[in-house]
C-alpha cells in the first residue's frame, strides 16, 4: 500500500511534528510499504513533484526542531480541471490513503478532491490534517499551532511591558501587530494575563469588530489617564474605517488590511503629538522555535498518527479534530469529522470569550485556554513598585 502525505498553506512551528506522526505511523504498519510526499502541497501533485519518505525518517525527525514546511508548503489556487488532474495523479501513483496537512483553504481542496474519488468511484481515502496559529477551523477544540503561537504571543508581550516600563517620564504608545487571520483567538490570548484594565496591554481590538480612528484615540486618551506607558494590539486584519480604503491589499483567501500599524502610529503621531513604535512580529509567529509549546509538538505529531490510523480504518472525507474530554487535568481524545461539515467555514472567537469595553478575554476564554497552556512558566514582569 502507497500513502501519500503533503503540507499546505502558512507553517506553524509544529506542521513538521505532524508530518513525523504520519510518517512514523505508517512505517509501522505493515500493510504499508512505501511514504510518498507532494512536494509544495498539491502543485508537486501538479508538476509530478513527487519524493519518498520511506528511508527518511531520522531527517524528518530532526526537522520536528525547526520551523518551516519542510517538503514545503503552496497557496496555489485550484480550479476544477486541477482537481482532476490530481485525482489521475494518486491512481498514477497507486495512492490508497492521502494525507493533507493545511487550515481552511486546504480543507476545502482535500473536500473537493474527496467528491472527485466518490464520484469516479476510487478507493482513495483522504484524511485532512489541521494546523493554523489561527485556531479558525471547525469541528476541532483547537488547531495544531496555535499553542505555540500563543506562548510566542504572551511572553513578547512580557518583554515589552519591561521595556516600556523602563521610561516612564513621557508618554508613549507601541503598536503591536498580532496575526490570528480573520478571526480574534490570537488576540484574546495577548490578554490573558490581564486583570486590571491598565495591565497590559491596555487595549485590544479583535479583527471581528470595527472602530473608527476617533473612537481609538479617544481610548488611548483614557488610557494614559491610568499609566504614560500604552502597549496597543491591533489585528493585521483589522477594520479602522478611516484607514482601510487605500491600504487593502485585496486576496482571494482573506481581506489583509496590509500596513495597518504604519498608517495607525502616523495618525497617533499627527493628532497626539506622542511617540509612537511599532512592532510587527509577522512570520516570527509560526517560526520562533523557542517558544514551541510541549503540548502543541505532542498534539501534532499524535493527530498526524491518527490520520494514518483513520486512513486504514477506512475513512475518508474526515478532519482529524481534537475533543476535550477534561480540564483539569487536561485531556483529549481524537473525532473523525466530515469535511462537509466543516469545508468553507471558519470559527470566530465565541462573542462571551471577550470583554470590548475592557479590552480583555472574558472568564469564559480563560476556561477554555488555561488548561492548555502553563501560564506559571511566565512570571509577572518585576517593577519598580516592588521594589519600594
Amino acid at each position: 500500500m502507497n500513502i501519500l502525505v503533503a503540507q499546505s498553506g502558512g507553517p506553524t512551528p509544529v506542521i513538521n511534528a505532524s508530518l513525523y506522526g504520519v510518517v512514523v505511523q505508517a512505517l509501522s504498519e505493515k500493510k504499508i510499504t512505501k511514504v510518498l510526499a507532494s512536494v509544495n502541497g498539491m502543485e508537486g501533485l501538479l508538476h509530478n513533484r513527487i519524493i519518498e519518505l520511506t528511508d527518511k525518517v531520522a531527517l524528518i525527525k530532526r526537522a520536528k526542531e525547526q520551523p518551516g514546511a519542510i517538503i514545503g508548503s503552496s497557496r496555489y489556487a485550484l480550479t476544477e480541471f486541477d482537481y482532476e488532474r490530481i485525482v489521475d495523479q494518486l491512481i498514477e501513483l497507486s495512492i490508497e490513503i492521502f494525507c493533507y496537512i493545511g487550515g481552511n483553504g486546504s480543507a476545502v481542496s482535500l473536500h473537493q478532491i474527496h467528491e472527485v474519488c466518490k464520484a469516479r468511484k476510487l478507493d482513495i481515502k483522504c484524511i485532512f490534517i489541521p494546523k493554523t496559529i489561527d485556531n479558525d477551523v471547525c469541528g476541532t477544540d483547537h488547531t495544531p499551532g496555535y499553542l505555540s503561537a500563543v506562548h510566542f504571543l504572551t511572553k513578547t508581550i512580557r518583554y515589552l511591558e519591561a521595556d516600556m516600563r523602563s521610561i516612564s517620564s513621557q508618554p508613549q504608545i507601541e503598536i503591536m501587530e498580532v496575526m490570528g487571520g480573520n478571526v480574534g483567538w490570537l488576540m484574546a490570548a495577548s490578554t490573558c494575563r490581564k486583570s486590571a484594565r491598565n495591565d497590559f496591554p491596555q487595549l485590544a481590538y479583535l479583527p471581528e469588530q470595527e472602530v473608527s480612528i476617533s473612537e481609538l484615540l479617544g481610548d488611548i486618551e483614557r488610557s494614559l489617564k491610568g499609566s504614560s506607558n500604552i502597549l496597543l494590539m491591533v489585528s493585521d486584519h483589522m477594520k479602522i474605517n478611516e484607514l482601510n480604503s487605500d491600504i487593502t491589499i485585496h486576496n482571494p483567501r482573506k481581506n489583509y488590511n496590509g500596513g495597518i500599524s504604519y498608517r495607525l502610529a502616523q495618525e497617533i503621531q499627527i493628532q497626539m503629538n506622542i511617540k509612537t513604535r511599532i512592532t510587527i512580529p509577522n512570520s516570527l509567529y509560526r517560526s520562533s522555535m523557542e517558544f514551541v509549546s510541549k503540548q502543541d509538538v505532542l498534539e501534532a505529531e499524535a493527530t498526524g498518527r491518527e490520520a494514518i490510523k483513520a486512513g486504514l480504518r477506512g475513512e475518508t472525507g474526515k478532519m482529524i479534530g481534537i475533543e476535550r474530554t477534561e480540564n483539569y487535568p487536561y485531556m483529549y481524545q481524537f473525532v473523525c469529522v466530515d469535511l462537509s461539515e466543516i469545508s468553507g467555514k471558519e470559527r470566530s472567537l465565541p462573542a462571551n470569550f471577550w470583554d470590548g469595553k475592557q479590552h480583555k478575554a472574558t472568564q469564559s476564554f480563560h476556561d477554555y485556554l488555561l488548561p492548555l497552556i502553563n501560564l506559571e512558566a511566565l512570571p509577572n514582569v518585576v517593577t519598580l513598585e516592588n521594589l519600594l
